[in-house]
């Protein structure tokens, strides 16, 4: 797909942190404050607030949906390293570029979230995904789109993070994706999450903690079945009734609601969830 702006200059993102969280921190107000206190350069893991291993999550854990994307730009580097620094475990989905490359974004189309690109994920080349950038949801200054080696290099194995295969991915992308995170020895700290039963699965099979997503009614599969799969953690709609939300946590599996619209409304859930999906993580 042909861009419709071009950038000359695009530093990656360990050269921009520090002036765009400084940037945003002045456009979205006090909710921000810490996570731009850590000073200038690439993040190291003290750094963060968040934990560095799954086995380390204290429950229930806030999970920082698309990097916070009411608050900063959606699966920006600046989303994903404030809510590292504050606390929340960064979320990400991964798409792929029509050469096979794994990006962070969303929908499956350019559209509702870049500037500078139109039309689906997998018909942008490399050369057009570096030209976009990220809209601002409060209408600030746009962000650089990032790529899932990108975030890896940043943030790999400093803080947990809840990276999505999105639906659509083929089991040798799902592979692929894992062959990724194998290489950079990050078992001990990703929940991998997907909506495909096999791909959740898989995921498990590889040795990651697996979080399987489902709507506002219970998964298809039996308890027993996720159960044997491997699968620890579930992902359900917030609409799905709370009598069955306690039914996934009796049968014991980790059951953390998506989306909420604020960490406020996450602090209302019962006290037996482990973890809450959020687009604020930063408003209580």
């Amino acid at each position: 797909m042909n861009t419709t702006e071009q950038n000359t200059f695009r530093p990656r993102p360990s050269t921009i942190l520090a002036t765009a969280v400084l940037t945003l921190t002045a456009t979205v107000g006090t909710g921000v404050v810490s996570a731009s206190a850590h000073g200038l350069g690439s993040p190291s893991a003290t750094d963060f607030a968040a934990p560095d291993q799954v086995s380390e999550l204290e429950f229930p854990t806030t999970i920082s949906h698309r990097g916070g994307s009411d608050v900063y730009p959606e699966e920006s580097m600046e989303g994903f390293t404030a809510s590292a620094k504050d606390g929340f475990l960064p979320e990400m989905d991964i798409q792929f570029l029509e050469d096979g490359t794994p990006v962070l974004i969303h929908d499956d189309t350019a559209d509702r979230t870049l500037n500078g690109a139109s039309g689906p994920i997998r018909d942008l080349s490399s050369e057009e995904w570096d030209a976009a950038t990220i809209k601002h949801p409060q209408g600030g200054e746009p962000a650089q789109t990032v790529t899932l080696d990108e975030a890896l290099d940043e943030l790999g194995g400093k803080v947990v993070m809840v990276p999505e295969i999105k639906p659509g991915a083929t089991s040798a992308e799902v592979n692929q994706v894992l062959d990724v995170f194998d290489e950079r020895g990050l078992k001990d700290s990703l929940i991998v999450q997907s909506f495909d039963f096999e791909a959740a699965k898989t995921i498990a099979e590889r040795g990651y903690t697996s979080l399987y997503l489902s709507g506002a009614t219970l998964p298809k599969e039996s308890f027993d079945e996720i159960a044997a799969a491997g699968i620890e953690w579930v992902g359900p709609s917030k609409n799905l009734p709370t009598r069955d939300l306690r039914k996934l946590d009796k049968a014991g599996f980790h059951v953390a609601p998506y989306t909420m619209p604020t960490a406020k409304d996450g602090h209302r859930l019962p006290g037996w969830i482990d973890g809450y999906f959020t687009d604020d993580a930063w408003t209580n």
